[in-house]
């Protein structure tokens, strides 16, 4: 048994309850749509906000790792005092924690000037700083340039590699001379830099000897 159409023949388009079907429809893909778009967009920002976060970790980590890798046996003068200071000198709990003098400061222009330069690294509450001087002698008056290398930092430790293979929680070493250490350089120091959101990441650099 077949049923007559409600449509005459004269009749075309859509009724009312096929629009509002199809606009139903329509809201509900554009709903999904926008919903995975919304996810790639802020999957995006999340990748390249931690490619950025990685970067300037690979950064200060080189920074770093530079720095000791061109120690130099070069002792410094403090003009305050006209006391001699180590080459380099460090201690977990010292502030700053690392201070050095190190070569590679080039000088394209050849100007009057050496190519050592001290550094220093400090925390300053939650941010590793790099602290370094124009000048190895100098004044209380000479103010350091600064860089900031980490953010989030929870703890910084390090550790000196002496000449027996023993290691050391500072440099010089505790009960040691010092003046046998004013141009005496670790072999090793080893880095470990707690991260807030990373964890503890760790270096272990040798020294010219």
């Amino acid at each position: 048994m077949t049923f007559p159409s409600s449509r005459t023949p004269s009749q075309t388009g859509f009724t009312l309850l096929e629009i509002l079907v199809a606009l139903a429809v329509f809201a509900v893909l554009a709903a999904m749509a926008y919903g995975g778009l919304d996810h790639v967009v802020h999957e995006r920002h999340t990748v390249r906000a931690a490619m950025t976060d990685l970067k300037n970790l690979q950064q200060g980590f080189t920074i770093l790792t530079r720095d000791l890798m061109q120690a130099a046996p070069r002792r410094i003068r403090d003009t305050v005092d006209a006391a001699p200071r180590p080459a380099l000198a460090g201690a977990t709990q010292n502030i700053p924690a690392l201070v050095l003098t190190r070569g590679g400061w080039t000088n394209p222009l050849g100007d009057a000037r050496s190519t050592l330069r001290r550094v220093a690294y400090e925390l300053d509450g939650d941010k590793l700083v790099r602290l370094s001087w124009l000048v190895l002698d100098r004044s209380r008056e000479v103010e350091p340039m600064k860089q900031v290398l980490f953010d989030h930092v929870i703890g910084f430790r390090l550790r000196f590699l002496d000449d027996a293979g023993q290691w050391q929680q500072q440099w010089p070493p505790l009960n040691q001379p010092a003046q046998e250490y004013l141009e005496r350089l670790p072999r090793a120091v080893e880095v470990a830099v707690d991260l807030k959101d990373v964890g503890q990441i760790t270096r272990l650099v040798a020294l010219p000897q």
